[in-house]
């Protein structure tokens, strides 16, 4: 149902739809657009130095009288319409707002730089699980294999993942870009062996990393590669033990906070 804060939540606060948008319960807006929340959206440039958006809080609730659920992202939705001459039933606003205006507003949850949210992991698509990779070559060492393809990667921006064999719940950082030769420095327990697998997330799991969410901000994308276009979340806890069920506890960078970035 996209995300959720877990810790560190300020207030909960009522604020209108932009225009014409659709919203959803679980989404992260933004309130930098003309008379309304909108999504927060993908990254536009480095750190999104071009985008410039700044997270205002989490969808938690709308004010349709009558809920609406969209099946895609197993959540409730509102859609705004003109409020000239509306029919359509809303309630339960608190606020400055006129009770008896009919316009679609969203309950939002807000995000400080000490906000502590958890996002679920998918691959370019909400509920698509990420992709589970078989090693072909291993590494009696323990610090490199090759695997079927994942998705390529930022040096030092990469998590792999063991899913089974002898080092299954094992996390290294990667150092490589390659979407099948793997490649890390601290060793793992065991040797690694031709047919265990493991998954891959393009962001570290743990400290600053890079990372983005699809367009509607309802989920962080296992597929992107951050090589133009990213945010930066400092991780707290990443999860891919379960296949469909890979999380992030994560807070915004200080820098998604200020408008005027470089």
């Amino acid at each position: 149902m996209g995300f959720k804060i877990i810790h560190g939540s300020q207030q909960k606060l009522w604020v209108p739809v932009l225009y014409l948008d659709t919203l959803y319960v679980g989404q992260i807006v933004q309130c930098q657009g003309n008379e309304g929340a909108t999504p927060f959206g993908a990254a536009s440039g480095a750190v999104d130095t071009t985008g410039k958006s700044m997270p205002f809080g989490v969808v938690v609730g709308t004010n349709n009288k009558n809920p609406l659920f969209n099946a895609t992202y197993n959540t409730q939705y509102i859609t705004d319409a003109t409020p000239l001459a509306a029919t359509t039933e809303f309630t339960g606003v608190e606020g400055p707002w006129s009770k008896g205006e009919q316009r679609a507003m969203v309950e939002v949850e807000l995000i400080t730089p000490e906000t502590i949210l958890r996002g679920q992991i998918f691959n370019s698509t909400f509920g698509t699980a990420m992709t589970v990779g078989t090693v072909t070559t291993g590494d009696t060492n323990g610090v490199s294999c090759t695997t079927g393809t994942l998705v390529a990667s930022t040096a030092n921006q990469a998590t792999l993942s063991f899913r089974s064999g002898a080092n299954k719940g094992a996390y290294r950082i990667l150092d490589n870009t390659s979407a099948t030769a793997q490649t890390w420095d601290t060793p793992t327990y065991a040797a690694v062996a031709v047919g265990d697998t493991c998954v891959k997330a393009p962001l570290r799991c743990i400290g600053p990393s890079y990372a983005d969410f699809d367009s509607e901000s309802m989920f962080i994308d296992a597929a992107a590669t951050y090589g133009t276009n990213y945010l930066v979340l400092d991780v707290i806890r990443l999860d891919l033990s379960v296949a469909g069920q890979e999380y992030v506890d994560f807070k915004f960078n200080i820098d998604h906070f200020a408008q005027a970035r470089a």
